[in-house]
């Protein structure tokens, strides 16, 4: 459907480059707390400006007609939302053996498709929590269920499960601060687990596994970074093969 704007009265304030006569147009601030909770919704819709068409990638990786609703979305049941949010907790919670039988099921479960997705963006939430050492460890057991299961398709989630893999091995971690934190052993899992995204059977990514070798060997030839990124481009490329 079309994206339908909101009329304003007040007109836009363009202002001036200073090596040229050339125009932009002034973003005004926002603050985003007072829009989410502001009550005084608008009623009623203005007149259609653009016009948005959208492809979607099925959980096999086909390009589904634009606009059509992705399956993703068209079958994400009560029960699946359920499913999604019980992993989560046992997984993030405190019972070690709760959190060991559902990554099990995450990692061998035919029918959760759908949610791909919304596992893909909790393990993107590893930057918020560089902390806390268990906290990532666990969000790497995520990924590491998601792309060990038979019955997942990562397709183009693929990208951002290594972006979230690859912070874990070279970014210097808040939780690298204290000398007690075994960081290390993460690192290695992360490596470990960069290799089995690029080797795993039927896996086409060579645009993006040259990508994961250039950033790896940059981190290694700058000084500047700590030693526990020049560890984890060490483990990374040593887990991705001697070639």
């Amino acid at each position: 459907q079309a994206v339908c704007g909101y009329g304003s009265q007040e007109s836009l304030p363009f202002r001036a480059i200073k090596d040229g006569d050339l125009y932009f147009q002034e973003d005004r601030e926002v603050n985003l707390v007072e829009l989410a909770l502001a009550t005084n919704i608008p009623k009623g819709c203005g007149h259609t400006s653009v016009t948005v068409q959208v492809s979607y990638l099925d959980g096999k990786g086909n390009l589904e007609p634009q606009g059509a609703v992705p399956s993703a979305v068209s079958t994400l049941t009560e029960d699946l939302l359920k499913y999604y949010q019980s992993i989560t907790r046992a997984v993030l919670g405190d019972d070690p053996h709760l959190m060991k039988v559902a990554l099990q099921d995450l990692q061998t479960n035919s029918k959760i498709a759908a949610l791909l997705p919304y596992f893909v963006y909790v393990v993107s939430g590893v930057k918020s929590v560089s902390h806390d050492l268990e906290q990532l460890n666990r969000l790497l057991h995520i990924a590491r269920s998601l792309v060990l299961n038979p019955f997942l398709a990562l397709g183009s989630y693929v990208r951002s499960l290594v972006a979230s893999v690859t912070y874990c091995a070279l970014e210097p971690l808040a939780a690298s601060i204290n000398p007690l934190n075994d960081h290390w052993t993460l690192r290695d899992a992360a490596a470990i687990l960069l290799s089995r995204i690029f080797w795993s059977p039927g896996a086409q990514l060579g645009a993006l596994y040259q990508q994961l070798l250039v950033a790896l060997q940059k981190v290694l030839a700058d000084p500047v970074r700590p030693l526990c990124s020049h560890y984890g481009a060490v483990v990374g490329l040593h887990a991705l093969g001697w070639k």
